[in-house]
Order: structure tokens, then C-alpha cells, then sequence
């Protein structure tokens, strides 16, 4: 049993939320002891009111004498029945996991002393955003020196420590004075860097006015730690040096956070641009510049005269171009999103921007040289570089999710199950902790409003009411809370509107068809040539699987009867399979299909005319993904997975349609590359 002890001194304003918040603990093997200092106000009758019927599990105890904190928590100390003693003022706050969570870490670490990350709050408890996280464990040189310990987050085991240990002496600091008493006797103190609690901080509370503060620490160096003046003047450097970096640190971290974020991912991801740049630096000085400035030959033999001779600017321009070549695929194939994608993702993107830049460089040093330049030295640096980037996207993932931790985030249910999408985040762990699902009914739209604001991060809204939805996306905006929702068809609609300068009223433009006539020419035009020249260079394959189909399969081709642009009709080719099973080389008849335009390389998901209808009758708005041509690839074909429900990959689709651009399907193509889900 945990015995937890609350110091009562005219606390009537909080003393009934204070019980009910025990109460809501999910550890229940707990007694409740109130230790009534003398106080002037009606704290006591409150208490006995909140009893009640639960007198075997919360006891009152009035003292006779007003004595302070100290000697009230020794008080309910002696009065403990249980094994564990845990703190509690009368004005803090507990998060209903905070006793469950402490005790499985005490467990876990064999400890006698454990103590939480805390949030600070306003005096209505609503927490500020500013966070005191703690280091894993703490001995009694360390905590000379740092007062991180929060009363109200200690849990403590009474059969490791004993009682007398833990009694408080009646000096101001008592509690800071206690944990060095415990720590002195050879205990280790261990941290949960997790926020359990909530400080509440009037704005003229005792422990903001820093004078006192100082006094306190100085005669608590002075008496309780016996040190002379000149060491408790060192540990008082220390310790005000730790505290004022604490505090600017925190407070400019906080904010500016996602400034921070993007700023470390920027350099991470610069970093490793960086270290692959140098390695081709190397590979050009050491061998290509030597190539290309040496004298020229063609393959008859005639002399084209010295080569190409270069001066620092020259060279400086070579690797600039390498660098935002990289830069530039890198960033079209996401390989700069560090703790965004998983690492995995991230190698993957980086792996195939090297490989392409490495080509186009190639192409460009040979240009220099009037012929080819030797292949192996290149293919050589894209194997190293392909180490050295598998290499970093683990380290500097690592480096950044030690630096954030994960998003604390609630999740809102409204209408419907929020479960598929609670579990799709549970699958990026690194990225969000999903702390609390709320259900969203008809009274507790403010109690939500109110868990809001408590100490998250983040706030998912699944589907609900949209007046509700509105107005909670609003609050949470108003109050500098992230958001995350599962948009609605009309949300994508409206991600494709354009605002209209013509009036004195903000207004929004949606077009009935998103592309213009001048896009669908340079898209055709791309099909084209991307068909065409991929059918020129595959030829000897599809000449040779032609060959096969006829002599095994005995047909060629299959043929399925699918819906594109407009609902219109087209027939999809295949090669025939023997064995069921769909490859890449099984969908290159599909590169007939772009060439005599009833496909594109990127558009929609073709689905069989069959499907579509079936789809379209269920619902009409399944009509909107007809607005492109189908597509060998898409957005629904790289970020869905093949276990997406159709309304997903419907979204999908139109979010390509609202957003189409020319880079948009270039990015597109790019992955498809990789022939990985972005997932």
C-alpha cells in the first residue's frame, strides 16, 4: 500500500480537488492520511465533507498545534500504514497515472527512492508549457549542487529507508534538506523523466522570490551539509549556474520549439550533404580533375589539345553543383525530413538521391572530357557514400529523438472509432506518446476544452460533429495547441482553393477542374517522353518476356477492362502471368497504355471498371478521383499500403488532385523508385 501524505494549511480552494484527484489515481491499493495544520479557514470542513463514506481509506488528522509543513508531513509519516510513503501539497496536481507509473519504476530499479519530471501551472492549474525534466539517477554530490527534486513527485520505500530517515527538520527547505539526509545514507535517487505533476504557481508564491531562495540553499550548505564558507560558496556557484542555464535554456527552447526542430533537422540532414560532398571532393581531386585536365585523345586517335584547367573558384563551382544537385533530389525525395520519416525511410531516400545525382555528375564530367570517363570510380563512391548515409540516418535520428522526445499527445473520439487512427500513431512511437483517448459526448465538450489544456503536446480530433470540430480545431489554435485531424472530403476540396484579390472581402476560388490547359500539355508531353524512351530502352526485355509469353503462357498479353479520366473505358495491359504473382516486368505493357495517352506515369490508382462502379454507387464522391488519368503510380500508390481502406486511398488520390504540380510529380516518381512505402 502507498500512504500518501498532504500537509493541510488554509486550503480550502483546492483541498476537494486534491482528494478527488487521489481518488482518480489508476493505482488503487492507497490510503490517504490529511494532516490538518491549525488551519484558519473552512479546510476542515471540506475534508470531512469529501470523506464521507471513505473514511477506511482517507483518515484526517487535526494537530493541535500549528507547527509548519515539516512537522506535519512527520506526523502523517508516523500515522503511514503502508509500505510506501509518497508527498503531496494541498495545491499540486497529480496526473491519474502518477502513483501506477512510480511504483512499476521503483520495481524496475530495485530503488528505495524515486522522483518524476514535473509542469509548472497558474494558480488555476493549468500547466504553462514549462516542463523541470530530471536525470536518471541522483547521489548525494549531484543533488548538492541541483535542486531538481519536487516534493510532490517523490515516492519513497519505507522497508529500504525506514521512517526515520525520511522525517522532515522544521527549517525553511525542509524537503530539499530530507532528500540530501537520504542520499547522504548511501541511496540513490532515480529519475522518471516523464511529468507526473503539476506545480502549481501563484504568481507571489514563496519559491519565485529568488532572495529567499538563495538564503535558503546558503544555510542549508552551511547547517545541514556542514561545509565550510568557501566550499558552500562553490556549490553555490554551481548550483546558481545550473539553475539561471536551466531556466534560459527552457524557456527560449520552449519558445521557440519548432523553430529548434526544424533548425537541428536542417543541420543533421546539411551535415550529412556536407560529409558526401567531401567524398566526392576527394574523388575528383585525386583522380577526375587529373583525368579531365590531362591531354585529349579522341577514340581515332586525332589530339584535341590540352584539357580543361581549373582555379579554386572553378573547383569550389564543381562541388557547389554536386552539392545542390544532392540538396535538390534529396529534398524532392525527402531524405531531409530527420525524425519526421524513420531512419529506414530516410536511408532509402538518401540511397536513391545518390544514386541519381552521382549519374547526372557523371554525365556532366564526361561532357568536360569529351568522352566517357571511367565508370568504376563512381560506382566506387556510391558505395561508400551509400554506407556513410545508412550510417548517419541512424545516428542523427538518434541524435534527434534524444534531443525531442516524443510528442505527448490526447486523442478526442468523437462520432466515430478514433482506434485505426490511434494506431497508425502508435506506429511512429518515436514520434508521439498517446497519453489519454477522451470520447467526445454530449455534456463534456468544456471538460475536454479543459484536458486540452492540461500539458499536451498535440491533440488528435477524429471525426465528430463539424460545429464542434470547428470550434475545438479554433480553441486549440487560440491556446498554441497542435493539431492533428482526419480530414474530410470537403477539408481536401478546400486545400486546393485559391484566394481571389479582385474584392475587398477575403474569398476563395475552387475550380472546377484543377489543372490548367498549359500543365496538361507539359504532363502529356512527359508521358511521352517517359514511355517512349523507357519502352526504347526495355525493348530487349519486352521482346524477350514477348518470347516467353508465347512459348510458355501461350498468349502475350491480358487485358482489364478499367475506368479513367471522365469515367471513360480503356483497356489495361498485362503481361500474362503463369503464376498469378504481379512484378514489375508483369506491368511494363502498361508503358503502351501512357504512350497512346489512356494512362499517365502518375494519376490516380486504376481500378477496373467493375470496382468503379461498384464504388461510384456506394459513394457518388468516388467520382472525384476520375477528375486526372488513371496512373502507373500515385499519391495513393507511394503513401497508401495495400491494406488502406478505400475511403483513405480515395483521400489520397484527391489530395494529388488538389495539389498537382509538376514537382509534386516528378517527387512522386522519384519514390516509386525506391518501391518502399513512405509509411
Amino acid at each position: 500500500m502507498i500512504s500518501i501524505v498532504v500537509p493541510v494549511y488554509n486550503a480550502e480552494k483546492y483541498i476537494a480537488t486534491t482528494i478527488e484527484m487521489v481518488q482518480r489515481q489508476t493505482y488503487t491499493d492507497w490510503e490517504l492520511i490529511l494532516v490538518d495544520d491549525c488551519s484558519k479557514d473552512h479546510s476542515v470542513d471540506v475534508m470531512k465533507s469529501c470523506i464521507g463514506a471513505n473514511s477506511d481509506k482517507i483518515r484526517l488528522i487535526q494537530k493541535e498545534v500549528n507547527e509548519g509543513a515539516a512537522m506535519a508531513r512527520n506526523t502523517g509519516i508516523d500515522a503511514a500504514r503502508g509500505r510506501y510513503i509518497a508527498f503531496l501539497d494541498a495545491d499540486d496536481i497529480w496526473y491519474p497515472g502518477k502513483l501506477e507509473k512510480e511504483l512499476a519504476f521503483l520495481e524496475k530499479h530495485d530503488a528505495a527512492f524515486v522522483f518524476s519530471s514535473y509542469e509548472f501551472g497558474d494558480e488555476d492549474g493549468v500547466p504553462t508549457g514549462k516542463a523541470v525534466h530530471v536525470p536518471k539517477t541522483l547521489t548525494y554530490r549531484q543533488a548538492l549542487s541541483r535542486t531538481v527534486i519536487f516534493t510532490s513527485t517523490v515516492l519513497l520505500d519505507t522497508q529500504q529507508t525506514g521512517k526515520e530517515l525520511i522525517h522532515m527538520p522544521k527549517i525553511g527547505s525542509e524537503d530539499t534538506a530530507t532528500w540530501w539526509k537520504i542520499l547522504k545514507a548511501g541511496f540513490t535517487a532515480y529519475g522518471l523523466d516523464e511529468s507526473l505533476a503539476i506545480y502549481r504557481r501563484p504568481p507571489q508564491s514563496l519559491s519565485s522570490n529568488k532572495g529567499t531562495a538563495v538564503k535558503r540553499i546558503w544555510n542549508l550548505y552551511r547547517t545541514e551539509a556542514k561545509m565550510s564558507v568557501a566550499t558552500a560558496f562553490i556549490y553555490m556557484f554551481f548550483w546558481a549556474w545550473r539553475a539561471t542555464v536551466r531556466r534560459v535554456v527552457a524557456d527560449t527552447i520552449r519558445s521557440h520549439v519548432e523553430s529548434v526542430k526544424r533548425f537541428v533537422t536542417l543541420e543533421l540532414s546539411l551535415v550529412g550533404l556536407i560529409v558526401q560532398t567531401l567524398l566526392f571532393a576527394h574523388v575528383w581531386f585525386q583522380w577526375y580533375y587529373p583525368l579531365i585536365s590531362s591531354f585529349r585523345f579522341s577514340q581515332e586517335g586525332f589530339a584535341f589539345g590540352t584539357g580543361l584547367k581549373l582555379y579554386f573558384r572553378g573547383h569550389l563551382l564543381i562541388l557547389a553543383v554536386y552539392l545542390v544537385v544532392l540538396l535538390f533530389l534529396s529534398k524532392i525525395m525527402g531524405a531531409l525530413k530527420t525524425g519526421y520519416l524513420k531512419p529506414a525511410n530516410i536511408f532509402a531516400s538518401q540511397m536513391t538521391a545518390l544514386v541519381i545525382t552521382n549519374i547526372v555528375i557523371y554525365f556532366q564530367l564526361s561532357l568536360m572530357r569529351n568522352w566517357l570517363i571511367p565508370g568504376e570510380i563512381m560506382a566506387f563512391l556510391t558505395v561508400v557514400q551509400i554506407v556513410v548515409a545508412g550510417i548517419w540516418s541512424y545516428l542523427s535520428n538518434w541524435i534527434y529523438l534524444s534531443v525531442f522526445p516524443p510528442i505527448e499527445t490526447l486523442a478526442i473520439e468523437g462520432e466515430e472509432s478514433i482506434n485505426s487512427v490511434v494506431r497508425a500513431f502508435d506506429t511512429r512511437r518515436d514520434r508521439f506518446k498517446i497519453m489519454r483517448t477522451l470520447k467526445l459526448q454530449d455534456n463534456n465538450l468544456e471538460e475536454i476544452k479543459e484536458e486540452c489544456l492540461r500539458w499536451y503536446g498535440a491533440v488528435i480530433l477524429g471525426s465528430m460533429e463539424e460545429s464542434i470540430r470547428r470550434e475545438l480545431l479554433e480553441f486549440c489554435y487560440s491556446h498554441y495547441i497542435r493539431v492533428y485531424l482526419s480530414p474530410d472530403i470537403p477539408d481536401i476540396l478546400m486545400q486546393g482553393t485559391e484566394t481571389m484579390d479582385l474584392f475587398d472581402t477575403p474569398l476563395l476560388e475552387l475550380k472546377e477542374y484543377p489543372i490548367s490547359w498549359e500543365m496538361r500539355v507539359l504532363k502529356r508531353l512527359t508521358d511521352l517522353v517517359i514511355s517512349g524512351g523507357l519502352m526504347l530502352l526495355l525493348s530487349p526485355i519486352l521482346l524477350v518476356r514477348i518470347l516467353y509469353g508465347k512459348a510458355v503462357c501461350g498468349a502475350v498479353f491480358e487485358k482489364q477492362e478499367c475506368t479513367t479520366k471522365g469515367g471513360k473505358s480503356f483497356f489495361l495491359h498485362t503481361f500474362v502471368r503463369k503464376d498469378g504473382k504481379t512484378t514489375w516486368m508483369t506491368s511494363l505493357p502498361m508503358l503502351w497504355d501512357v504512350f497512346r495517352g489512356k494512362m499517365s506515369v502518375v494519376g490516380p490508382r486504376p481500378l477496373t471498371k467493375k470496382e468503379m462502379d461498384a464504388l461510384i454507387k456506394e459513394n457518388p464522391r468516388y467520382f472525384y478521383r476520375l477528375r486526372l488519368q488513371a496512373g502507373l503510380t500515385g499519391y495513393a500508390q507511394v503513401y497508401g499500403k495495400k491494406t488502406s481502406a478505400q475511403e483513405d486511398l480515395l483521400k489520397l488520390d484527391l489530395i494529388y488532385i488538389q495539389h498537382f504540380s509538376a514537382l509534386m510529380d516528378m517527387k512522386l516518381m522519384l519514390l516509386s523508385l525506391q518501391g518502399e512505402s513512405r509509411q
